[in-house]
Order: C-alpha cells, then sequence, then structure tokens
C-alpha cells in the first residue's frame, strides 16, 4: 500500500515534469536531424545507391560481387519495366553504368525502390530471351546452361536454367523447386526471396543512417549547446520554463509527431540554447573551470547519445509519459478493497481473512 501512495504521489513532484522537459527537448531535436539526414538521402541518392548494391550481390547470388551479376543488373536496369520507374525529367543516361558506384555528387538516375512483383516479372522476361544473354555469354557459361536445360522440365524451368548466370539460375530453379515446380507458386516464392534480400539491404541503409544521424546529432548539439545536464538543472528550479516546456509536449503530444512544426518547436522552446562565447558558469557560457569543462562535455555527450534513438522513440516515449501524468493518483479509499496484483486494503476496513 505504502508503495502505491508513494507511486501516486510521485504525480506531483518536479521531477516528472523535468523528464518531460528533457524528452520533449530531445524528441525536438532528433526531428531536427531526421530531417537533415532525410534531405541529404534525397540530395545524394543514399537508397537508390543501397538497392543498388543489394541487387548485385542478390543476382551474384554470392558474397562477391561477380561479373555474370553485374551483367544482369545491367539487363534488369535496362528493361522497360524498370525504366518506367526513372524520373522522366532525368531522363536516360546512356553513360552511366548501374554496376558502378556514382560519385558522391552524383545522384543515380535509377529509382529507389523496386517492388518485388516488378523484379520477379523483369527475371522471368529475361530468363525467356535466351537470344539477348547468347549474344554476350561466354561459350563456358552457354555449354554450362545447355546443360542445366537438358535435364529441365516444363518451359519456365528451361527457360530459368538457360541464365548463364550459372549462380543466379541455380537460385532461382532452387525457388522454382521449392515451389512445386508451379509457376504461381514460384512467382510468389521469388517475390519473397526479393523482399528477404531487401530487408537485409534495409538493416545496412539503417545502419548506415544511424551513423549519420550520430555525426549529424553531434554538429546540432554543439551548435545549440544543448547539455542535458544544464538543462535539467534550469528545469529543475525555473519553475515558469518548466511549465512552458510541459505546456508545449502537452501540445505535440495531442496533435502527434507529424503534426509539429520543427522550426516553430525550437523556436519558442524556453531553454537555455545556444552559446554566449563569455566565460562563466550560466548555462550558456563557456566554462571557466576544469570540473565545469567534464560536465558540459558530460551534458553535450548525453544529449548526443540520446539523439541516436531518433524522433519516433522519444515521442512514443513522450506520450507514455503524458498519459500517465494525466491519469494522476487513484481516488481515495474507500470501505472496499482493491484485489489483484498490488492489493491495497481501504482505510477503516481492516483485512479480508
Amino acid at each position: 500500500m505504502g508503495g502505491l501512495v508513494a507511486c501516486a504521489a510521485m504525480f506531483d513532484f518536479p521531477a516528472l515534469d523535468v523528464a518531460i522537459g528533457l524528452v520533449f527537448l530531445y524528441f525536438v531535436l532528433a526531428l531536427v536531424c531526421s530531417t537533415v539526414n532525410e534531405a541529404i538521402a534525397q540530395a545524394f541518392g543514399m537508397r537508390a545507391r543501397f538497392l543498388q548494391l543489394g541487387l548485385l550481390n542478390l543476382l551474384s547470388a554470392e558474397p562477391e560481387v561477380t561479373a555474370e551479376g553485374r551483367e544482369t543488373l545491367k539487363k534488369l536496369y535496362g528493361h522497360p519495366l524498370v525504366q518506367t520507374l526513372v524520373r522522366p525529367s532525368r531522363g536516360l543516361d546512356p553513360s552511366f553504368d548501374p554496376t558502378k558506384p556514382t560519385n558522391w555528387w552524383r545522384k543515380p538516375p535509377y529509382p529507389s525502390y523496386l517492388p518485388s512483383r516488378t523484379f520477379v516479372a523483369v527475371l522471368t522476361d529475361l530468363a525467356r530471351d535466351t537470344k539477348d544473354w547468347s549474344a554476350e555469354a561466354t561459350p563456358e557459361q552457354l555449354e554450362a546452361a545447355e546443360k542445366r536445360v537438358r535435364v529441365a522440365n516444363g518451359e519456365l524451368e528451361q527457360a530459368i536454367a538457360s541464365i548463364p548466370n550459372a549462380k543466379l539460375s541455380e537460385a532461382l530453379l532452387a525457388v522454382y523447386r521449392s515451389a512445386g515446380s508451379d509457376a504461381a507458386n514460384f512467382h510468389h516464392a521469388a517475390e519473397q526471396w526479393f523482399d528477404d534480400a531487401m530487408e537485409r539491404v534495409s538493416g545496412w541503409y539503417k545502419r548506415r543512417v544511424q551513423l549519420f544521424l550520430f555525426v549529424i546529432g553531434a554538429v546540432v548539439v554543439l551548435l545549440l549547446n544543448a547539455d542535458s545536464l544544464a538543462t535539467g538543472r534550469v528545469l529543475w528550479r525555473d519553475d515558469a520554463a518548466r511549465a512552458a516546456v510541459v505546456s508545449q509536449a502537452e501540445a505535440a503530444a495531442e496533435r502527434g509527431a507529424e503534426e509539429v512544426d520543427i522550426e516553430e518547436a525550437v523556436r519558442e522552446l524556453d531553454l537555455p540554447l545556444g552559446w554566449n562565447l563569455s566565460l562563466g558558469d550560466a548555462p550558456s557560457d563557456v566554462p571557466d573551470d576544469p570540473l565545469a569543462v567534464v560536465a558540459k562535455i558530460l551534458g553535450l555527450a548525453l544529449t548526443v547519445g540520446a539523439l541516436t534513438l531518433g524522433a519516433s522513440f522519444w515521442f512514443d516515449l513522450l506520450s507514455k509519459i503524458m498519459r500517465v501524468r494525466s491519469t494522476g493518483a487513484p481516488p481515495p479509499a474507500t470501505d472496499s478493497t482493491r484485489k489483484g496484483e498490488g492489493e491495497q486494503p481501504r482505510a477503516g476496513t481492516g483485512t479480508d481473512d
């Protein structure tokens, strides 16, 4: 019972509002970092680059990229079904080699997303075009393909077996046979194979984004002097600042993350952000003693680490805290007894036998 009373009383403590203020600060700054990161990703075609790398890996059907995988990717990117995904204003650049990484300042003209059904449709169409494959295949590749065709049954299986890219052909044949040698089931299984590979590519991209967010977060935190320790002290001591930030957090939680105006949120934050560039002990001052320097570095590092968790993490946490805060303390005890987890005898009645 004592634990429940203490927990209920906690909702009247400034500590909860300080936590809300810090979480809201992290959410707003993480939103800034995510926006900057998305702008960079769009400007340099990061998703298109990772899709290109993932397709090279998938079409090589080996840990290392092969010459056959590169040749297959050229055919795939040159297919009309993929060309329709290229933005019309960019057009087809004949000099662009989709199998080679582009310079960092040059955005790849090819799509950043490829539907699984399009991928399978293009591969099966290319598999049936044996004349196009044989024009560039080596005699050894053609001989190996002919051996696979001789043991294949059915038109689709023979078409897959005729692909000179031996590793890709074997992988597709395995998918075909696992689907019961049925064309419809093969298309579904091949789409699932592609989606599984793209899940791995998404993991690569997320790890790269995490690194970018760390770098962007460090720059944003240093520019804004977003010190978690200093901010916590201000929120604890200044009732007006704490109330203003909690009010902002409540409004943001009610509207939703998508409705938050980043520029307005940063501008209205009643927190010690920015640098004064003069020595002193104020939150915006440059620290004037070794202990304060260590505290400043620690406070900035805590903020950078928090921002790497992302805006969605902090908004979800903010929403949960705001729901807990709005719940408040339980009603006064009556002569009834609350049973279950945390059993609490009501005042004046004693306990049940």
